[in-house]
């Protein structure tokens, strides 16, 4: 079976949605919609940005496409907004090609490249599902530029296929986070990813599927709390 349709898979999951999240994730619209040109085309995007901020976060979702994110698409929303509140950026893109893992990980790094421009020198990327390859795959070809400015990441729920290129990523601190629930992608692929992954790094479990709908806002906090420790 072709890798791009084994990522697909993971938009056959139906679990019963019990949301358990904060009320900032029905905040307003607090983004700008963007177009990142590349040399293959425009990258579509979501620009919650504050201005002069020197850090920001670039999240991606999972094979599906589009603004797919965890928590029926609430979690990128609300921890967007609680990075804008310690003044961090963030960029929410949607990839050109979903599924392809080259051209999603191109995206995400054009998408770095754009925040340099901006002027941030410091960044962490955040990742679910088949996203957290791309993050994982991104942090090792951020560390091969001279102009590197990711020093830490996140997955939610990562597949196992394509995170080789976290083992290069040395001085990235890198946290897993996957739910003993999930019958779409097993904890193995975030305890085999964490295995390659360089130090610092954490591995948390938790009681959940693999769209977070019961531990949100929990994980959020873990997030925020991570990268406001690495990304200095």
């Amino acid at each position: 079976m072709p890798i791009k349709t084994l990522y697909k898979l993971e938009n056959f999951y139906n679990y019963p949605i019990h949301i358990n999240f904060h009320p900032a994730m029905f905040s307003s619209k607090s983004y700008k919609n963007i177009s990142i040109s590349t040399s293959k085309g425009s990258i579509k995007a979501r620009y919650y940005q504050v201005p002069g901020a020197a850090k920001a976060v670039v999240m991606v979702g999972g094979c599906g496409g589009g603004y797919h994110n965890p928590v029926s698409g609430h979690f990128y929303p609300s921890l967007s907004s609680s990075l804008n509140k310690i003044g961090i950026s963030s960029l929410h893109i949607s990839y050109r090609d979903p599924g392809e893992l080259a051209e999603s990980t191109y995206d995400l790094l054009e998408s770095l490249e754009f925040l340099k421009k901006e002027g941030v020198t410091m960044a962490g990327i955040v990742g679910w599902s088949f996203g957290g390859a791309v993050v994982c795959q991104g942090a090792g070809g951020d560390k091969k530029s001279s102009t590197s400015i990711v020093k830490a990441i996140a997955t939610l729920a990562t597949q196992s296929a394509g995170v080789g290129p976290i083992a290069d990523a040395k001085g990235i601190a890198s946290l897993f986070i996957h739910g003993n629930t999930d019958t779409c992608l097993p904890t193995r692929c975030s305890e085999y990813t964490y295995k390659l992954a360089k130090e610092p790094k954490k591995i948390k479990i938790v009681n959940d599927h693999h769209g977070f709908f019961d531990v949100g806002s929990e994980i959020e906090h873990d997030i925020l709390d991570w990268f406001q420790k690495y990304i200095i």
